[in-house]
């Protein structure tokens, strides 16, 4: 199951990635854990299997750490340990290595060759790519195999010089050459290959025809498509099938008529020309686009063929709609039932009408289609729809509830109709009810909604009425808030404490204060709730009471009261929680720590303060050194300077993360060479904030050249886009307008708006608090490794969920994402 993210402070419920375990990663070793699995290379004396042994076992450590190691272990006297040096000198693309390795390229041992060109593929700077090239000339077929694989890699980097050397192997005499040739060609889809792609279609082999037949689609050269026709006739099904998926991959309008044929005659190929039809519509030709296009939804009317065209009118997106509409309005021929939920899927408000008028010939059920008219998100889909949520059938009352979400926006208009259904037979309909006032903020609504707060009403709807209430935010809900704060259900009672929270009515402190002191379960949330009340106000008898619970009171209540503090804004709590973050219990060091970079401002902390965090950087407990790190990141303490370097180079996975980012504004002047060797880390997320860093101090050429590197060719899309954000003061430079003007044609969206981007990021004068449960039982979600990405283009802040499960930042964007564990860092 996934956890689900309970954003308790000001969002909606989200779902976070699946939760996995803490990975042991170099990330958590130190420095030592390396030189003693790495000692036996030294060892000239040591057993060659131990050496192999100690090699293998350097992979799993940050390669700017272990090349020292490696580049001693490509000359032992072992072949095997030589081999497996080289295999893991790949791995790590130790540029150091190549001139080895390029010499291992005339060895006698073609064993020895054949390693040598994977490695130099896997590392693919210039030299490798060049002593490469020569090596296509081997005598042995294998290296020459291994070459074509490792230019192949190379190519689908970037590097598209290797395009015509393999051209020429595209006629080698071994089979598996050739084939490995055409492969790599269609993964770099360079055009330029597109004459030795289509000259494969004859090759002697049927899978290389094969590969080539698939292939020459990615190239988006239409020179290839009269061939593709042709071989459409081939006796082959499987050539026919792939000519035809390569004719869609080029969105071949020349061959519309071809793949209409193809897809009446049905069988197997009609699925493949279905398809085909679907993509050539989706690739817009103002003649081809409406052909295919009819003649997909005509063909909805089959049955056995209908999956299939779904699919493919999918595909074609909301070209689609037009014909969709017509069939619906009897035009054309096809199934009501698949074109309505075509719609569906597309949400296009050109459906409206159409959808509208289906209602009244009844063909379906009314769920499916308001469905498709929720999904339009057009507001002329409101009416129609609010006229369905008092219907007499339950069923049509909840399906319409259901749809009216997705039309309400904020209009207000609607708040009669849905107060009106606070009083529905059918409590789902009661709480959706309830949901969308929240929605609307319909303060119209709060006395209904407060008298649904108590007694006898069932506890799922006191709950939605409850937290509409605090979503709404008017003090006039306040006094009953209050009173439900003692219900004896600990979860209302907690729902009571959160909405007050969202409240954050100054009205309510004294109330809340008095409930804090009440020891039971609710009590963190109702200290939470009091942190949100007191706001960015010292109150000095507040702040003594909640220094004391943090330093006294058991963990939960601690925790609460920490955040509490952090949220008051007064930094005369800063002297007790740096005696926290000196001497406390890990989780307690952590929070003051968190807490301390929250209070922090452009002038140096007090000494306490500044000696508390920076020891706090010696940690062995990765938890606490982090959120020091992420601390003085917040604030000028020049004495952080190096143990925060050594941090962001050898740190635990949050440590380095968050040190990272911290060198933008605690490093020193030699800090912009450590955050250059950053970018190369095995972090998306190190990567992205040393970017981050090098954008925030002035640039260099050093620092231009690696966030160029980042922006050209990191496969992480975050990192790209907080490169190229980073690179915008350097626009000037010829190099980085160039950069900047290529990356608009990047892949994505995120990436091409952050190059474009002329404006300061967002202001960090947000607030958050997520709690993190399991989605089953509401558990939460304790200890586990989270980052947050502050805005699409800040820093990743690295944490962990604590023994409540819950994350707190006080000050961050308006576009702060929802945390996601640890896990999910691969998906950037």
């Amino acid at each position: 199951m996934l956890p689900r993210l309970a954003l308790v402070l000001g969002a909606l419920t989200a779902t976070a990635a699946p939760l996995a375990a803490r990975a042991d990663t170099w990330g958590f070793a130190w420095s030592g854990r390396i030189e003693a699995d790495g000692a036996p290379i030294k060892d000239h004396n040591a057993d060659p299997a131990q050496q192999r042994a100690a090699v293998s076992a350097l992979r799993a450590y940050d390669p700017t750490l272990t090349q020292p190691y490696i580049l001693i272990a490509l000359d032992d006297d072992d072949d095997e340990v030589r081999l497996e040096a080289a295999r893991v000198a790949g791995q790590g693309r130790m540029v150091a290595a190549v001139e080895r390795l390029v010499t291992w390229l005339s060895d006698p041992d073609k064993v020895v060759r054949r390693v040598a060109t994977d490695a130099l593929g896997a590392i693919g700077d210039e030299a490798s790519t060049k002593a490469l090239i020569r090596t296509l000339g081997d005598l042995d077929g294998d290296v020459r195999l291994g070459a074509v694989q490792a230019l192949a890699k190379i190519g689908q980097r970037g590097d598209h010089s290797v395009v015509v050397p393999l051209i020429s192997r595209v006629s080698d005499d071994k089979t598996e050459v050739r084939r490995a040739a055409v492969e790599g060609l269609k993964v770099i889809g360079d055009r330029r290959a597109v004459v030795a792609m289509v000259s494969a279609f004859g090759d002697p082999n049927l899978e290389v025809r094969k590969v080539a037949v698939g292939g020459v689609g990615k190239l988006g050269d239409r020179a290839a498509i009269p061939a593709l026709i042709r071989v459409i006739g081939d006796p082959q099904p499987e050539l026919r099938n792939l000519a035809i998926a390569s004719l869609g991959d080029l969105g071949a309008a020349e061959a519309v008529d071809d793949l209409i044929a193809v897809l009446g005659r049905g069988g197997d190929a009609s699925a493949s020309a279905a398809y085909a039809l679907g993509q050539v519509a989706a690739a817009g030709d103002r003649e081809a686009t409406p052909v295919a296009v009819r003649a997909l939804v005509a063909a909805l009317a089959d049955p056995a063929g209908r999956p299939a065209v779904l699919e493919a009118l999918r595909r074609a997106g909301p070209t689609a709609v037009p014909s969709l509409v017509d069939h619906l309005d009897g035009r054309l021929p096809g199934d009501p039932a698949s074109a309505v939920d075509l719609l569906a899927d597309f949400g296009d408000a050109r459906a409206t009408n159409a959808l509208i008028a289906e209602l009244d010939r009844g063909r379906m059920g009314v769920a499916r289609v308001v469905a498709a008219l929720a999904r339009t998100g057009d507001p002329r889909a409101l009416v129609p729809v609010l006229g369905l949520i008092a219907a007499p059938d339950p069923a049509i009352r909840i399906a319409a509830m259901t749809a009216t979400g997705p039309l309400l926006g904020h209009d207000l208009r609607a708040a009669d109709a849905l107060i009106e259904r606070l009083g529905d037979d059918e409590e789902s309909v009661r709480v959706l009810a309830a949901d969308y006032l929240a929605q609307i903020g319909a303060t119209t609504a709060v006395p209904a909604l407060i008298g649904l707060t108590g007694a006898p009403r069932s506890a799922r709807l006191r709950h939605a009425a409850i937290d509409a209430l605090g979503a709404i935010g008017d003090a006039k809900a306040g006094p009953a808030l209050i009173t439900a704060l003692g219900d004896p259900d600990p979860i209302l009672a907690r729902a009571a404490a959160d909405a007050l929270a969202y409240l954050g009515d100054p009205a309510t402190e004294r109330a809340l204060a008095a409930a804090a002191r009440k020891d039971d379960a609710t009590r963190p949330f109702v200290i939470r709730a009091w942190g949100a009340a007191l706001r960015d106000r010292a109150v000095p008898g507040a702040r003594a009471t909640l220094e004391d619970l943090a330093t006294r009171a058991a963990p939960s209540t601690a925790l609460a009261a920490i955040g509490a503090l952090a949220a008051m804004g007064d930094r005369g709590a800063r002297p007790t929680l740096a005696l926290l973050v000196a001497g406390a219990s890990a989780e307690r060091q952590r929070a003051a720590a968190w807490a301390l970079g929250e209070l922090a401002d452009d002038q140096p902390p007090p000494a306490a303060v500044a000696t508390a965090l920076v020891d706090a950087l010696g940690s062995k407990d990765d938890r606490v050194s982090s959120a020091a790190a992420w601390a003085l990141g917040q604030q000028p303490v020049p004495s952080a300077d190096a143990p925060l370097r050594r941090l962001a180079l050898h740190g635990g996975w949050a440590s380095t993360i968050n040190a990272t980012a911290a060198l933008a504004r605690a490093g020193g002047p030699d800090a912009a060479a450590d955050l250059v060797v950053l970018t190369a880390h095995r972090s998306p997320l190190v990567r992205a904030n040393a970017a981050w860093a090098l954008g925030e101090r002035p640039l260099t050429d050093a620092s231009v050249a690696a966030l160029l590197h980042l922006l050209a060719d990191d496969l992480a899309p975050r990192v790209r886009a907080v490169a190229a954000r980073a690179l915008g003061a350097g626009r000037m430079r010829p190099a980085v307008a160039a950069a900047l003007a290529g990356a608009a044609d990047d892949r994505s969206e995120a990436v091409r708006a952050a190059a474009a981007a002329t404006t300061a990021p967002s202001p960090r004068d947000q607030w958050r608090l997520f709690d993190v449960v399991e989605p089953d039982d509401d558990r939460p979600v304790r200890e586990e490794p989270y980052f947050v990405l502050l805005g699409a283009t800040g820093p990743a802040y690295a944490t962990f969920t604590d023994r409540r499960g819950v994350i707190a930042a006080e000050h961050v964007p308006a576009d702060t994402a929802p945390p996601r564990p640890a896990s999910a860092e691969s998906d950037l």
